[in-house]
């Protein structure tokens, strides 16, 4: 129990935020109504995929610098839970637009632009697939996920 305090304190943190951002009081505007609750929800989602990202970025240099097999296998894992987030952020702003704007998918460029950066992150588990040498499989694969990082954010802006 010592040891594992923190699991203990995000599992309060996350049944609070799920609480409070169905049923806790929001601001009533008229554009906005009940909508805004989503605000707990897919922001958070996307700067979570954000850190995650960056986390796995971070692995895959280290992994050209240092040729070790942990550090490849901790890029994949944190590139696969920040596309995972991706997706969470990406369905939580359909659900909101379609709220919004009457549509889940409108065409907007922030849409199309997230469509894409998940899209570019999907290629890169598909490169990874294709590969049967070790190796090279994951030498090209930090590359190509370092480009995919560089191309996140121009993306979503």
């Amino acid at each position: 129990m010592k040891n594992n305090w923190w699991k203990i304190v995000a599992v309060l943190l996350l049944t609070y935020t799920l609480y409070f951002g169905l049923m806790g009081t929001v601001p009533r505007r008229a554009i906005l109504n009940e909508s805004i609750r989503n605000v707990y929800f897919h922001v958070p989602m996307w700067f979570a995929m954000m850190i995650l990202l960056f986390v796995s970025v971070w692995y895959a240099a280290k992994f050209l610098r240092t040729t070790s097999p942990i550090d490849d296998f901790y890029s994949k894992a944190f590139a696969a839970t920040g596309t995972l987030y991706g997706f969470l952020g990406l369905s939580t702003g359909a659900i909101w637009a379609n709220y919004q704007w009457g549509s889940p998918w409108s065409g907007d460029p922030k849409q199309n632009g997230a469509a894409i950066a998940m899209l570019i992150y999907l290629a890169y588990f598909v490169l990874r697939g294709s590969m049967t040498d070790e190796d090279k499989r994951s030498r090209i694969a930090a590359v190509y996920n370092i480009f995919a990082f560089f191309m996140l954010f121009p993306t979503l802006s």
